[in-house]
């Protein structure tokens, strides 16, 4: 074998016989302390920032020796064996320049730097100097990128409160803590919180006390994860995630009539229990993994729903916001990893850099929004489009001769917007024939042909005769060659593929440097991405179903992690990673980091199913605990946010739970009906739903707030629509006896028995009620007292605190 320090001998003499004449290597000891002991960590930790390879100020770039002897825009940097003469030498001592900006360096540093210049500025043969890197050991020791384990189930002596595994994590961590769980919650309060966990519904079957012996709770799960009205409610968790609206934002807001589908396909999916590895790679490349399935592309709405704004004439930077906007989305939704302050320089806090941002914004630089997406496997895309060549080959001639005459007429009288408010460079893509554009100017092209419409119905009155006598001509020839053009494909509108099998190029902004190539977060994986190919007949890049692939990868340490999380969180109002959108260190580590790691174990094992997942959750004791607080004097101090899960955490039902409740009161809920179907406007928002925290959709929202406000109060008070409720309400017990009517509206609206107190409270909320004039109502008619009385019970039991939450 040979000795190490042998090798290094003969790299190092090998290194010396092959300095270039134009180099100045340090070979003597001397030489490289100056070097290594001043010059390079001066160099690196303070100018290399600004003057390194992604950006030059004032055209200076100090990663090599050559760099340094050419200089900028002031002249050479340095000035060998005369460092006096040095403009280096000069702004470190802040005689001319001031440098470095954050202060001067102290005498030694300067003084080592002029004696390495002093003695010929000697540079080991082909060093170039690169940034510090920005992640530690530290940064690769954080929480979320540590592989998930699959840690054992702790032994606990629980006197049998566990029901099932997760009872054990969260026992161990309350024993550790001098705590104990809660009692179980009643039967009937525990069949409503189910009910609204799975299905957003208050119960409309028997309470469990009239129900059969055996495990009730299990089959009411097992029977609630079936009903179509899970979908409905689970979908509304994740239309928060991707800003889901059916309109575009900004001023105008216009409406957006086809992006119910994308709703639709999210209640669908729920409801068929699709993996969640499914779910996300449809979202991410439908178009790319399967292109005959209509259901696949409509998932490519994820990547539709960014706000637009009709007027924009900066076209050019609006779409690289919105291509911003999908890249930082994407990274919330599925990753937790807030990549958004990488935007403009390496994340301040997480280990992120902005290299990083830009390398997963390849992946999506390529999409092109389509309204006209074919839906057609490969075999058939590839013979349609065998034949379309054909017949573009043999129409070239006729049809780059009507685009000449007729597409200066067209976009002269373009109406709407317009197209001569454009910059010339954009009117000049506009155009353009396709196939005259790059990739790029094709996007802008195609983005800016939202804003203006063309009237080819209207050539003829605007072309002079002889034009127009050429282009019948054309026309006629075209049409005789129509014989060869393929039957068009069925298609979908609003969602998104690739300009075509390559991709403009991706770059960080005011920087030079080769093109980012597409990647993952540094921390995870170092390497550019090894994009996988689609069949050309897809004319799309392969760069989507690359990433998708990669996020549902059983071995990617943050996706199923992140969807356990936000599941946690619906059914317990917090995560067990309390920000669930952001797993980095401006987040909080997890409460129980081995329960979610287990559960993100199962989760995979399971197929992905989000329907296990919930079913595993509900059936714990920790779900089933009742939500009275412990009268333990140690709770105020160790755990007085409930972190430890020693109770449940009661809830207020979100504005689309109150919506619905109130309907399914009225037997109003038929199809259609419920909140989640209302339209998402984002300037004009529902404004009942509105006051109870209803999200804008502009930006992904992992976790909703919960406020208690006034206008909340006066719009139970107040609005018409929930009267009409009461109204509603009252007429279906209008015949009944005031103790009939207060025990069936207990049952229909709290689940539960009216005791004796509830039916004396209501007898003297009846004696009591003010002899007010008599309102009218819809046929003109008086209404007696007692009426009125019973239409005001009514209304303030819908707007109770009983109604509203769940215990």
């Amino acid at each position: 074998m040979i000795p190490f320090r042998l090798i290094q001998f003969c790299g190092y003499l090998a290194a010396c016989l092959m300095i270039g004449p134009g180099v100045v290597a340090a070979s003597s000891p001397a030489e490289r302390d100056l070097f290594e002991v001043h010059v390079r960590p001066t160099l690196v930790k303070h100018c290399i920032q600004c003057h390194g390879e992604t950006e030059q100020e004032g055209g200076l770039k100090l990663t090599t020796l050559e760099g340094l002897l050419a200089g900028g825009d002031s002249g050479p940097a340095i000035v060998r064996e005369a460092p006096d003469e040095s403009l280096l030498i000069e702004a470190l001592r802040f005689e001319s320049f001031e440098m470095p900006p954050s202060g001067q360096l102290d005498d030694p540093t300067v003084s080592g730097i002029a004696k390495w210049i002093a003695a010929g500025a000697p540079w080991p043969d082909r060093v170039v100097l690169t940034p510090t890197p920005t992640i530690s050991e530290d940064d690769r020791e954080w929480w979320c990128y540590q592989p998930i384990s699959d840690p054992e189930v702790p032994k606990v002596e629980d006197a049998g409160w566990c029901r099932n595994e997760i009872d054990h994590f969260v026992f161990a961590r309350l024993t550790e803590n001098e705590l104990t769980p809660s009692a179980e919650a009643t039967p009937d309060r525990l069949q409503r919180r189910v009910h609204f966990a799975l299905t957003g519904l208050p119960p409309c079957d028997a309470s469990p006390n009239a129900q059969p012996q055996g495990d009730w709770y299990a089959a009411q799960i097992d029977s609630l994860l079936g009903h179509p009205e899970y979908g409905e409610h689970q979908a509304r968790f994740w239309l928060d995630l991707v800003r889901y609206a059916d309109s575009d934002g900004y001023n105008a807001d216009h409406a957006r009539p086809h992006a119910h589908l994308y709703r639709d396909y999210v209640i669908r999916s729920f409801n068929d229990d699709k993996p969640y590895d499914r779910f996300v790679r449809e979202q991410l490349a439908g178009d790319e993994i399967d292109p005959g399935n209509r259901d696949a592309l409509i998932g490519t709405m994820y990547l539709r729903h960014w706000i637009y704004e009709w007027n924009q004439r900066d076209v050019e930077g609006q779409w690289q916001e919105i291509l911003s906007d999908v890249t930082e989305t994407t990274a919330d939704v599925f990753l937790a990893q807030g990549l958004k302050c990488a935007k403009c320089h390496d994340h301040k806090f997480d280990p992120l850099l902005q290299r990083d941002f830009f390398a997963m914004k390849a992946f999506f630089t390529p999409i092109l929004p389509r309204e006209d997406m074919p839906v057609a496997d490969v075999p058939t895309r590839e013979e349609y489009l065998r034949q379309l060549h054909a017949w573009e080959e043999a129409t070239e001639t006729i049809r780059s001769r009507l685009h000449e005459i007729e597409t200066p007429v067209l976009l002269a009288h373009a109406t709407r917007e317009g197209v001569d408010k454009f910059t010339e460079e954009i009117q000049s893509m506009i155009g353009r024939r396709r196939r005259d554009r790059t990739l790029y100017e094709h996007q802008i092209a195609s983005l800016a042909s939202n804003q203006f419409d063309l009237h080819p119905d209207k050539l003829s009155e605007w072309m002079d005769g002889e034009t127009e006598t050429e282009r019948q001509h054309l026309r006629g020839q075209l049409a005789e060659l129509a014989h060869l053009k393929p039957k068009p494909l069925p298609t979908l509108p609003f969602v998104a593929g690739d300009v075509g099998t390559d991709s403009p190029p991706t770059r960080i902004p005011d920087h030079d440097g080769p093109p980012i190539e597409p990647g993952y977060p540094t921390i995870l994986d170092p390497e550019p991405a090894d994009i996988v190919a689609v069949p050309t007949a897809l004319q799309s890049t392969g760069r989507r179903s690359t990433l998708a692939a990669w996020i549902t990868d059983p071995q990617n340490p943050l996706t199923a992690r992140v969807i356990v999380n936000r599941v946690w969180q619906q059914h317990f109002g917090r995560g067990l990673v309390e920000t669930a959108s952001d797993f980095g260190r401006l987040g909080t580590p997890p409460s129980h980091p081995e329960l979610l790691d287990w559960l993100a174990t199962r989760f995979i094992e399971d197929g992905w199913s989000l329907k296990k997942l919930h079913r595993r959750i509900l059936m714990s004791a920790t779900y089933r605990q009742s939500s009275t607080r412990l009268k333990d004097e140690n709770i105020d101090s160790v755990d007085p946010q409930n972190v430890l899960l020693w109770r449940m955490n009661p809830r207020r039902l979100s504005g689309e739970e109150i919506h619905d409740a109130m309907l399914a009161a009225c037997d109003e809920l038929g199809p259609q009906k419920r909140a989640i179907y209302k339209n998402v406007k984002r300037n004009r928002l529902d404004p009942f739903l509105a006051a109870f925290d209803f999200p804008d959709r502009v930006r992904s929202q992992g976790k909703r707030h919960r406020t208690t406000t006034s206008p909340q109060a006066l719009m139970l008070m107040n609005n018409k629509w929930v009267h009409d409720r009461a109204k509603r309400l009252e007429a279906q017990h209008h015949d009944t006896s005031l103790h009939d009517m207060i025990q069936a509206v207990h049952q229909q609206l709290f689940h539960r028995d009216a005791g004796p107190q509830d039916h004396q409270r209501a007898a003297q909320f009846m004696l009591s009620y003010p002899d007010n004039a008599p309102e009218q109502s819809s046929s003109g008619k008086s209404q007696d007292d007692t009426t009125k009385a019973r239409l005001a019970l009514l209304h303030a039991y819908l707007c109770s605190s009983e109604m509203i939450y769940v215990d």
